[in-house]
């Protein structure tokens, strides 16, 4: 039944990607199938990298619907990739912390993502967001990451920004660390 909202226990939830080669109307597309099958768009994240959109979606709904009857409903949108997974509701969590902006910059390089996540790791530092992207020239890439973490709120900033900051300096990277507002839309 569209148009009638559902209650917690009523709900059932997917998580879907999507990737494409960039095109007008992917959402749209998406969103159609979703809407003709009754889910209902619970949370989403887009982008596009290096000319292929891509898109996670939570939906919900009320069918009995299975991964795969999910991805049949798609079959006519031949140039997107998808895949489909079940996620338990209940198991959902909402992160807390205190939130950072970490933006790191330097010489394209491997190793910057994993040596710097890794740390965040040891620290207990959860990272909620990650764009990357190379710009420059072609014979002078710089590789650009912005995190943004949730801090554990009895932390020191000192204590985890100071070995940070030295492990930016290990890279030949330059970093920089501000805390900001966060608020629920």
């Amino acid at each position: 039944m569209r148009g009638v909202k559902m209650t917690d226990k009523e709900k059932k939830y997917f998580a879907l990607t999507f990737v494409s080669k960039d095109r007008y109307g992917i959402v749209a597309d998406v969103s159609k199938v979703l809407f003709d099958n009754g889910f209902n768009l619970e949370d989403s994240s887009s982008t596009l990298l290096r000319g292929f959109f891509s898109m996670i979606l939570i939906v919900a709904t009320r069918q009995d619907y299975t991964e795969e009857d999910i991805k049949r409903m798609f079959d006519s949108l031949k140039d997107i990739s998808i895949s489909v997974r079940k996620m338990n509701g209940s198991d959902a969590t909402i992160a807390e912390g205190l939130s950072y902006v970490v933006s790191v910059y330097g010489s394209d390089k491997p190793g910057i993502v994993y040596k710097v996540t890794d740390y965040l790791r040891s620290k207990n530092i959860n990272v909620i967001d990650l764009q990357t992207k190379v710009a420059g020239k072609e014979n002078k890439p710089i590789y650009i990451m912005v995190l943004e973490i949730l801090v554990p709120e009895n932390y020191q900033e000192e204590e985890w920004t100071v070995p940070l900051k030295a492990l930016s300096d290990q890279m030949g990277t330059d970093i920089h660390i501000r805390q900001i507002e966060t608020y629920e839309f």
